[in-house]
Order: C-alpha cells, then sequence, then structure tokens
C-alpha cells in the first residue's frame, strides 16, 4: 500500500494511525521489546504523525523486533516501509511508514539520544500493552478469517 494517508484495513475493519501505531508496539513486543512510547508528532510540524519507540536488551533483540515489525505489516496489510535504517548495527533501527515511525533502540542508544526529551512537547499517547495485544490478535483474526474466505472462494470456482 502506498498512500500512507489514509487508513489501513483488513475486510471492512478501518484501523487508525495510532492503532497501527499500537500494532507496531505489539509485533515489536513479541520478540521482547519493552519500554513502549507513541508519541504524536502532528502538532509539531514534524515530518512525520507518530512515533512508536520501544527499546531492547541487546542487538539481536533489537534486529528481531524490527524484522517482527516489517513481517507483520507486509503479511497483514501488504504495507512495505519507505525505508529502514540501521539494521546492519541494531543499536537504532528506524522503520518509516511514511506517517508512522517506528524506532527500535538498543537501552544505551535509547538513553543517549532521548527522543522522549527531544520531542517534548509532542503529545504522548497512551499506551495499554493490553489494547496493544487485543488489537493484534484482533488482525490475526481478520487475516485468518479473510485466508479462510479466500480459500472457500477458490475451491467453489473449482468446482
Amino acid at each position: 500500500m502506498s498512500d500512507y494517508s489514509t487508513s489501513m484495513s483488513i475486510g471492512d475493519r478501518v484501523f487508525s494511525h495510532e492503532e497501527i501505531a499500537m500494532l507496531a508496539i505489539a509485533a515489536a513486543e513479541e520478540k521482547k521489546a519493552v519500554r513502549p512510547v507513541i508519541m504524536d508528532l502532528r502538532s509539531q510540524g514534524a515530518f512525520t504523525e507518530l512515533f512508536a519507540i520501544v527499546s531492547a536488551s541487546n542487538t539481536r533483540q533489537v534486529y528481531a523486533a524490527a524484522e517482527s515489525v516489517r513481517h507483520f505489516f507486509k503479511k497483514n496489510f501488504g504495507m512495505s516501509p519507505v525505508t529502514v535504517d540501521g539494521m546492519e548495527n541494531s543499536t537504532w533501527v528506524l522503520i518509516d511508514y511514511g506517517f508512522l515511525f517506528v524506532h527500535i533502540f538498543q537501552e544505551p542508544t535509547r538513553e543517549l539520544y532521548q527522543l522522549e526529551q527531544l520531542w517534548s512537547k509532542a503529545h504522548m499517547l497512551p499506551v495499554s500493552e493490553e489494547k496493544c495485544q487485543e488489537l493484534y490478535q484482533e488482525v490475526l483474526g481478520l487475516t485468518k478469517a479473510m485466508s479462510a474466505s479466500e480459500e472457500d472462494v477458490a475451491q467453489e470456482a473449482a468446482l
């Protein structure tokens, strides 16, 4: 999906940009990412609407969390990032989806760059790990139902 100005959907279910940010958090948490933060930058005249920020304890976890986010959005929304930076070193990976920047930090790097302080005038959105996981499970269920429906149609067409 190349038009990032619209909401994302699966079937009839439309997901807001804030929900997409929560889904990025949930996908990263699947690989043990911690300390989730979502920042709304729209009132700041920034180059993106939202930051989703998480930390991981080592470079392997940073890399795994980034791959989890990329795979989740590609598989469930057909959405590829505009760009991905930092995978080589995996101390800070930035995944750019246009309206959403997903930052996955190794903890010392997060402390060094202090994005939360740098963008302190941005609105911090509440992050409920329970809500993130509920959305994540909803997407997995919708995707599974859509796949099953497509298989049924293909089987009927073969008859």
